[in-house]
């Protein structure tokens, strides 16, 4: 079983490789089909974190400081 805070990274990553936008529903979706479970508040916590932070300029290194 993965930990429940990689589990949505992966998902993240997923949803941002091909460019749909960082959601609740799109995030279960992912983890539904991958039939992993975590607690929503998780989910929750990556998508607002995500709201505010573009996780390509994350992956990159680079804005670390904002």
């Amino acid at each position: 079983m993965a930990s429940p805070e990689l589990a949505c990274v992966y998902a993240a990553l997923i949803l941002n490789d091909d460019n749909i936008d960082i959601t609740t529903d799109k995030i279960n979706s992912i983890l539904s089909s991958a039939n992993v479970q975590v607690e929503s508040y998780w989910i929750d916590l990556f998508v607002q974190y995500f709201k505010s932070h573009d996780i390509s300029e994350l992956v990159k290194g680079t804005n670390l400081g904002n």
